[in-house]
C-alpha cells in the first residue's frame, strides 16, 4: 500500500541555465541599450541640423541612417528577447529596448509627416 506517487515529467524548461546563455543574454541587453543611447544622441543631432549647416542632402542622410539603424535594432530586439523567453532567461531590458526603440520610430515618423505636411 505504500506505493510511491509518479513524478511529474520533466520539461525542457526546468534544465539549468548555463552561464554562458546568462553572459550572452546580459551582453545582448547592454548592447541593446547602447544602441538606444547612441539612437537618442542621433535623433538630437539630426534634428538640431539644418539645411544651411550641413546641407539638407547630410540631414537626409541622416534621417536614412537613424531609420535603417532603429529598425535593425527593433528586429534584433525582437528576436533577442524571444530567445530569452524560450530560454527561461529574463527579457525585461529587450523589452524595454524594443519597446523604446518603437516609440522613437513612430515619434520620427511623427515629426517627419509634420515636417512633410508644413512645407
Amino acid at each position: 500500500m505504500n506505493t510511491p506517487l509518479p513524478s511529474p515529467p520533466l520539461s525542457s524548461s526546468s534544465a539549468p541555465i548555463s552561464r554562458t546563455a546568462v553572459w550572452v543574454s546580459r551582453t545582448l541587453d547592454v548592447l541593446l541599450l547602447g544602441l538606444c543611447g547612441l539612437l537618442v544622441a542621433l535623433s538630437y543631432y539630426s534634428f538640431t541640423l539644418y539645411c544651411e549647416s550641413f546641407g539638407c542632402i547630410g540631414v537626409g542622410l541622416m534621417w536614412m541612417l537613424w531609420a535603417a539603424l532603429a529598425a535593425v535594432g527593433w528586429v534584433v530586439a525582437l528576436v533577442v528577447r524571444a530567445w530569452q523567453r524560450r530560454r527561461g532567461l529574463g527579457s525585461r531590458v529587450s523589452g524595454l529596448a524594443s519597446t523604446a526603440l518603437l516609440v522613437m520610430g513612430a515619434g520620427h515618423l511623427l515629426v517627419w509627416l509634420g515636417k512633410m505636411m508644413l512645407k
